[in-house]
Protein backbone atom coordinates (compact mmCIF):
# COMPACT_ATOMS: atom_id res chain seq x y z
CA UNK A 1 0.00 0.00 0.00
CA UNK A 2 1.25 3.14 -0.78
CA UNK A 3 2.40 5.56 2.00
CA UNK A 4 3.11 9.30 2.17
CA UNK A 5 6.29 10.77 4.10
CA UNK A 6 4.34 14.30 5.15
CA UNK A 7 5.09 15.60 8.51
CA UNK A 8 8.01 13.75 8.36
CA UNK A 9 10.42 15.03 5.58
CA UNK A 10 13.14 17.76 6.79
CA UNK A 11 11.88 21.36 6.66
CA UNK A 12 13.18 23.19 4.34
CA UNK A 13 14.74 26.34 5.44
CA UNK A 14 15.63 27.96 2.79
CA UNK A 15 11.75 27.50 0.93
CA UNK A 16 10.70 29.02 4.49
CA UNK A 17 12.93 32.04 3.87
CA UNK A 18 12.01 32.93 0.75
CA UNK A 19 8.00 32.21 1.27
CA UNK A 20 8.26 34.58 4.33
CA UNK A 21 9.88 37.18 2.33
CA UNK A 22 6.51 36.90 -0.20
CA UNK A 23 4.79 37.83 3.55
CA UNK A 24 6.37 40.86 4.25
CA UNK A 25 4.09 43.41 3.52
CA UNK A 26 2.29 42.15 6.22
CA UNK A 27 4.68 43.19 8.75
CA UNK A 28 4.51 47.28 8.55
CA UNK A 29 0.60 46.67 8.13
CA UNK A 30 0.62 44.51 11.53
CA UNK A 31 3.15 47.18 13.15
CA UNK A 32 0.56 49.89 12.37
CA UNK A 33 -2.49 48.13 13.18
CA UNK A 34 -0.58 47.09 16.67
CA UNK A 35 0.55 50.73 16.97
CA UNK A 36 -3.17 51.72 16.19
CA UNK A 37 -5.15 49.41 18.67
CA UNK A 38 -2.96 49.49 21.75
CA UNK A 39 -2.80 53.02 21.69
CA UNK A 40 -6.54 53.70 21.06
CA UNK A 41 -7.06 51.28 24.03
CA UNK A 42 -4.44 53.20 25.98
CA UNK A 43 -5.77 56.70 25.51
CA UNK A 44 -9.21 55.21 26.05
CA UNK A 45 -8.35 53.88 29.14
CA UNK A 46 -6.77 56.92 30.76
CA UNK A 47 -9.40 59.45 29.56
CA UNK A 48 -12.67 58.01 28.34
CA UNK A 49 -12.65 55.60 30.86
CA UNK A 50 -11.92 58.24 34.06
CA UNK A 51 -13.85 60.81 32.65
CA UNK A 52 -11.33 62.68 30.60
CA UNK A 53 -7.74 64.06 30.68
CA UNK A 54 -7.19 65.69 34.44
CA UNK A 55 -5.38 69.01 35.46
CA UNK A 56 -3.86 69.77 38.51
CA UNK A 57 -3.08 73.24 39.95
CA UNK A 58 -0.04 72.94 42.58
CA UNK A 59 0.10 75.47 45.40
CA UNK A 60 3.42 75.33 47.66
CA UNK A 61 3.50 76.73 51.29
CA UNK A 62 6.22 76.96 53.91
CA UNK A 63 5.84 75.59 57.10
CA UNK A 64 7.39 77.16 60.45
CA UNK A 65 7.17 75.16 63.19
CA UNK A 66 6.61 75.67 67.04
CA UNK A 67 9.27 74.00 69.34
CA UNK A 68 8.34 71.74 72.16
CA UNK A 69 9.16 72.22 76.03
CA UNK A 70 13.24 71.03 75.14
CA UNK A 71 13.22 73.36 72.33
CA UNK A 72 13.07 70.69 69.50
CA UNK A 73 10.58 71.35 66.44
CA UNK A 74 7.53 69.42 66.15
CA UNK A 75 8.20 67.24 63.26
CA UNK A 76 5.45 64.17 63.01
CA UNK A 77 3.81 66.42 60.23
CA UNK A 78 4.99 63.85 57.52
CA UNK A 79 3.38 62.62 54.29
CA UNK A 80 0.61 60.15 55.51
CA UNK A 81 0.18 62.80 58.18
CA UNK A 82 -0.73 65.56 55.57
CA UNK A 83 -2.63 63.32 53.37
CA UNK A 84 -4.84 62.50 56.03
CA UNK A 85 -5.08 66.29 57.52
CA UNK A 86 -6.49 67.33 54.15
CA UNK A 87 -9.79 65.60 54.34
CA UNK A 88 -10.95 66.44 57.59
CA UNK A 89 -13.31 68.55 58.69
CA UNK A 90 -11.51 71.34 58.99
CA UNK A 91 -10.75 71.61 55.17
CA UNK A 92 -13.67 69.94 53.58
CA UNK A 93 -16.02 72.20 55.78
CA UNK A 94 -14.82 75.15 54.99
CA UNK A 95 -14.01 74.62 50.98
CA UNK A 96 -17.98 73.02 50.56
CA UNK A 97 -18.86 76.13 51.85
CA UNK A 98 -16.72 78.43 49.11
CA UNK A 99 -17.78 75.92 46.26
CA UNK A 100 -21.44 76.69 47.52
CA UNK A 101 -22.96 72.39 47.63
CA UNK A 102 -21.58 72.68 43.26
CA UNK A 103 -19.72 69.01 44.11
CA UNK A 104 -20.32 66.66 47.31
CA UNK A 105 -17.68 66.24 49.91
CA UNK A 106 -17.07 62.79 48.25
CA UNK A 107 -16.02 64.65 45.35
CA UNK A 108 -13.98 67.35 46.69
CA UNK A 109 -12.08 64.84 48.86
CA UNK A 110 -11.09 63.00 45.86
CA UNK A 111 -9.91 65.99 44.19
CA UNK A 112 -7.36 67.52 46.56
CA UNK A 113 -4.39 65.92 48.32
CA UNK A 114 -1.69 67.36 50.41
CA UNK A 115 1.88 65.95 50.61
CA UNK A 116 5.61 67.09 51.64
CA UNK A 117 9.06 65.61 50.32
CA UNK A 118 11.88 64.95 51.97
CA UNK A 119 11.42 68.46 53.77
CA UNK A 120 8.99 68.73 56.03
CA UNK A 121 8.63 72.30 56.07
CA UNK A 122 7.62 72.32 52.46
CA UNK A 123 3.85 71.40 51.83
CA UNK A 124 2.53 70.50 48.68
CA UNK A 125 -1.58 70.82 47.49
CA UNK A 126 -2.63 69.80 44.79
CA UNK A 127 -6.06 70.20 43.23
CA UNK A 128 -6.29 67.73 40.09
CA UNK A 129 -9.78 67.78 38.40
CA UNK A 130 -11.16 67.44 34.75
CA UNK A 131 -11.35 71.36 34.63
CA UNK A 132 -8.23 73.55 34.56
CA UNK A 133 -10.50 76.20 35.53
CA UNK A 134 -11.98 74.45 38.55
CA UNK A 135 -8.09 72.74 39.99
CA UNK A 136 -7.23 76.79 39.96
CA UNK A 137 -10.85 77.85 41.62
CA UNK A 138 -9.91 74.91 44.37
CA UNK A 139 -6.17 75.79 44.53
CA UNK A 140 -7.06 79.50 45.60
CA UNK A 141 -9.86 78.49 48.36
CA UNK A 142 -7.05 76.21 50.11
CA UNK A 143 -4.73 79.16 49.75
CA UNK A 144 -6.93 80.71 51.89
CA UNK A 145 -8.10 78.33 54.48
CA UNK A 146 -3.80 76.27 54.98
CA UNK A 147 -2.98 79.26 56.54
CA UNK A 148 -5.66 79.22 58.73
CA UNK A 149 -4.83 75.96 59.96
CA UNK A 150 -1.67 77.10 61.76
CA UNK A 151 -4.18 78.77 64.39
CA UNK A 152 -5.95 75.47 65.09
CA UNK A 153 -2.33 73.36 65.62
CA UNK A 154 0.27 74.40 68.92
CA UNK A 155 2.57 72.35 66.76
CA UNK A 156 2.83 75.22 64.34
CA UNK A 157 3.50 78.87 64.46
CA UNK A 158 2.72 79.56 60.92
CA UNK A 159 2.52 78.85 57.51
CA UNK A 160 3.07 80.60 54.73
CA UNK A 161 2.16 80.72 50.71
CA UNK A 162 5.23 80.23 48.63
CA UNK A 163 3.46 79.40 45.53
CA UNK A 164 0.45 80.19 44.17
CA UNK A 165 -1.40 77.70 41.90
CA UNK A 166 -3.00 79.49 39.43
CA UNK A 167 -2.37 77.77 36.69
CA UNK A 168 -3.20 74.37 36.09
CA UNK A 169 -0.71 71.82 34.12
CA UNK A 170 -2.49 68.16 32.58
CA UNK A 171 -1.49 65.60 34.84
CA UNK A 172 -3.60 62.93 32.64
CA UNK A 173 0.17 61.44 32.28
CA UNK A 174 -0.94 59.93 28.85
CA UNK A 175 2.62 58.50 27.47
CA UNK A 176 0.63 57.45 23.79
CA UNK A 177 4.00 57.39 22.06
CA UNK A 178 4.98 54.65 24.65
CA UNK A 179 1.88 53.06 23.93
CA UNK A 180 2.00 53.23 20.46
CA UNK A 181 5.82 51.85 20.13
CA UNK A 182 4.59 48.51 22.44
CA UNK A 183 1.62 48.50 20.40
CA UNK A 184 4.22 48.07 16.91
CA UNK A 185 6.63 45.91 18.94
CA UNK A 186 3.79 44.04 19.72
CA UNK A 187 2.27 43.83 16.10
CA UNK A 188 5.78 42.61 14.54
CA UNK A 189 6.55 40.26 17.15
CA UNK A 190 2.98 38.37 16.79
CA UNK A 191 3.03 38.99 13.02
CA UNK A 192 6.58 37.19 12.58
CA UNK A 193 4.91 34.94 14.50
CA UNK A 194 2.17 34.27 13.02
CA UNK A 195 3.87 34.02 9.69
CA UNK A 196 5.90 31.09 10.60
CA UNK A 197 3.77 29.09 12.43
CA UNK A 198 1.58 29.73 9.11
CA UNK A 199 4.71 28.72 6.99
CA UNK A 200 5.48 25.84 9.16
CA UNK A 201 2.04 23.72 9.25
CA UNK A 202 1.41 24.18 5.65
CA UNK A 203 1.17 21.29 3.75
CA UNK A 204 0.89 22.81 0.28
CA UNK A 205 3.35 21.55 -2.43
CA UNK A 206 5.56 24.33 -3.67
CA UNK A 207 8.75 22.63 -5.19
CA UNK A 208 8.90 19.46 -7.88
CA UNK A 209 11.25 18.33 -5.11
CA UNK A 210 8.56 18.07 -2.27
CA UNK A 211 6.45 15.84 -4.68
CA UNK A 212 9.50 13.09 -4.56
CA UNK A 213 10.18 13.56 -1.10
CA UNK A 214 6.78 13.76 0.24
CA UNK A 215 4.72 11.28 -2.14
CA UNK A 216 7.76 8.80 -3.43
CA UNK A 217 6.21 9.86 -6.96
CA UNK A 218 8.43 11.20 -10.28
CA UNK A 219 7.70 14.29 -10.68
CA UNK A 220 7.62 16.02 -14.26
CA UNK A 221 8.73 19.62 -12.91
CA UNK A 222 6.04 22.67 -13.45
CA UNK A 223 5.18 23.11 -17.54
CA UNK A 224 7.08 26.25 -17.84
CA UNK A 225 10.66 24.30 -16.12
CA UNK A 226 13.33 23.31 -18.78
CA UNK A 227 13.43 19.97 -17.96
CA UNK A 228 9.50 19.60 -18.24
CA UNK A 229 9.35 18.85 -21.64
CA UNK A 230 12.20 16.24 -22.00
CA UNK A 231 10.76 14.27 -18.73
CA UNK A 232 7.37 14.08 -20.59
CA UNK A 233 8.99 12.47 -23.59
CA UNK A 234 10.70 10.01 -21.42
CA UNK A 235 8.07 8.45 -19.32
CA UNK A 236 5.39 8.76 -22.48
CA UNK A 237 7.57 7.90 -25.08
CA UNK A 238 5.71 4.37 -25.74
CA UNK A 239 1.79 5.19 -24.37
CA UNK A 240 -0.84 4.82 -26.46
CA UNK A 241 -2.93 6.80 -24.25
CA UNK A 242 -2.28 8.93 -21.38
CA UNK A 243 -4.31 9.89 -18.49
CA UNK A 244 -3.83 13.26 -17.19
CA UNK A 245 -5.67 12.81 -13.53
CA UNK A 246 -6.58 16.20 -12.25
CA UNK A 247 -6.23 16.29 -8.30
CA UNK A 248 -8.06 19.22 -6.78
CA UNK A 249 -9.28 22.99 -8.27
CA UNK A 250 -12.35 23.87 -10.42
CA UNK A 251 -10.92 24.91 -13.22
CA UNK A 252 -12.55 23.86 -16.67
CA UNK A 253 -10.79 21.46 -18.94
CA UNK A 254 -9.83 24.16 -21.33
CA UNK A 255 -7.93 26.14 -18.27
CA UNK A 256 -6.45 22.62 -16.94
CA UNK A 257 -4.78 21.92 -20.33
CA UNK A 258 -3.62 25.07 -20.67
CA UNK A 259 -1.63 24.96 -17.36
CA UNK A 260 -0.11 21.82 -18.94
CA UNK A 261 1.39 23.61 -22.21
CA UNK A 262 1.45 22.28 -25.65
CA UNK A 263 1.78 18.87 -24.40
CA UNK A 264 -1.96 19.25 -23.96
CA UNK A 265 -2.28 19.05 -27.59
CA UNK A 266 -1.15 15.75 -27.67
CA UNK A 267 -3.43 13.48 -29.18
CA UNK A 268 -3.05 10.73 -26.63
CA UNK A 269 -3.83 12.77 -24.03
CA UNK A 270 -6.93 12.11 -22.22
CA UNK A 271 -8.47 14.44 -19.13
CA UNK A 272 -9.69 12.64 -16.11
CA UNK A 273 -11.52 13.94 -12.74
CA UNK A 274 -10.99 12.90 -10.14
CA UNK A 275 -12.01 9.22 -9.36
CA UNK A 276 -12.56 9.88 -5.38
CA UNK A 277 -15.31 12.08 -6.96
CA UNK A 278 -16.11 10.92 -9.93
CA UNK A 279 -15.80 6.85 -9.62
CA UNK A 280 -16.78 6.33 -13.10
CA UNK A 281 -13.35 8.06 -14.58
CA UNK A 282 -11.55 4.93 -13.00
CA UNK A 283 -13.04 3.12 -16.26
CA UNK A 284 -11.23 5.72 -18.47
CA UNK A 285 -8.30 5.92 -16.32
CA UNK A 286 -7.90 2.24 -16.78
CA UNK A 287 -8.12 2.33 -20.47
CA UNK A 288 -4.24 4.13 -20.64
CA UNK A 289 -1.10 3.07 -19.79
CA UNK A 290 0.11 5.96 -18.41
CA UNK A 291 -1.28 7.78 -15.60
CA UNK A 292 -0.24 11.56 -14.72
CA UNK A 293 -1.63 13.19 -12.00
CA UNK A 294 -2.30 16.99 -11.76
CA UNK A 295 -1.09 18.74 -8.86
CA UNK A 296 -2.06 22.61 -8.20
CA UNK A 297 1.06 24.11 -6.22
CA UNK A 298 0.72 26.22 -3.45
CA UNK A 299 -2.85 25.08 -2.46
CA UNK A 300 -4.34 23.05 1.00
CA UNK A 301 -4.62 19.79 -1.08
CA UNK A 302 -2.24 17.45 0.74
CA UNK A 303 -5.76 15.23 1.90
CA UNK A 304 -7.10 15.61 -1.07
CA UNK A 305 -4.29 14.49 -3.14
CA UNK A 306 -3.52 11.71 -0.32
CA UNK A 307 -6.95 10.40 -1.08
CA UNK A 308 -6.75 10.49 -4.92
CA UNK A 309 -3.58 8.65 -4.34
CA UNK A 310 -4.84 5.68 -1.88
CA UNK A 311 -7.40 5.28 -4.54
CA UNK A 312 -5.61 4.63 -7.22
CA UNK A 313 -3.76 2.18 -5.47
CA UNK A 314 -6.48 0.31 -4.21
CA UNK A 315 -7.59 -0.26 -7.77
CA UNK A 316 -3.78 -1.25 -8.43
CA UNK A 317 -3.37 1.88 -10.93
CA UNK A 318 0.12 2.57 -11.05
CA UNK A 319 0.98 6.50 -11.09
CA UNK A 320 3.57 7.54 -13.42
CA UNK A 321 4.03 10.71 -12.71
CA UNK A 322 3.01 14.29 -11.36
CA UNK A 323 2.84 17.52 -12.71
CA UNK A 324 2.75 20.79 -10.60
CA UNK A 325 0.37 23.11 -11.90
CA UNK A 326 0.09 26.51 -11.51
CA UNK A 327 3.58 26.77 -9.75
CA UNK A 328 4.91 30.12 -9.02
CA UNK A 329 7.52 30.85 -11.27
CA UNK A 330 9.76 33.98 -9.28
CA UNK A 331 9.56 31.03 -6.21
CA UNK A 332 11.05 28.49 -8.21
CA UNK A 333 13.59 30.78 -10.11
CA UNK A 334 14.83 32.14 -6.50
CA UNK A 335 15.22 29.21 -4.82
CA UNK A 336 17.36 26.97 -7.41
CA UNK A 337 19.07 30.21 -8.19
CA UNK A 338 18.69 30.52 -11.47
CA UNK A 339 16.48 32.63 -14.39
CA UNK A 340 13.85 30.26 -16.04
CA UNK A 341 13.87 30.58 -19.52
CA UNK A 342 10.41 29.33 -21.22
Amino acid sequence: MWECECGREPLDYRLLWLRFLKKLWILPVAVLAGALLVGAAYYYSRTAARGGRTYQAESLFYIDFAENPQGVEYDYYNYFTWGEVIHTDFFLDRVLEEMKGEYSREELASFITATVDSDVRYLYVRCNTHSPELSVKLAAILETIVPQFAKERQEIQSIELVKRGDHASDSSKIRLGNACFLGACLGLALSVLGILIVLVVDTGVYLPDTVEKRYGLVCLGAPFWPEFEPNWDWYVKDAEKIALVRADGEDSPEEILSQVGPKAADPRVLLCENPVERPEELARIRECDRTILLLRAGQKNHERFTRLLEQLARQEIPVTAVILTKADEKLLSAYYRRKIEN
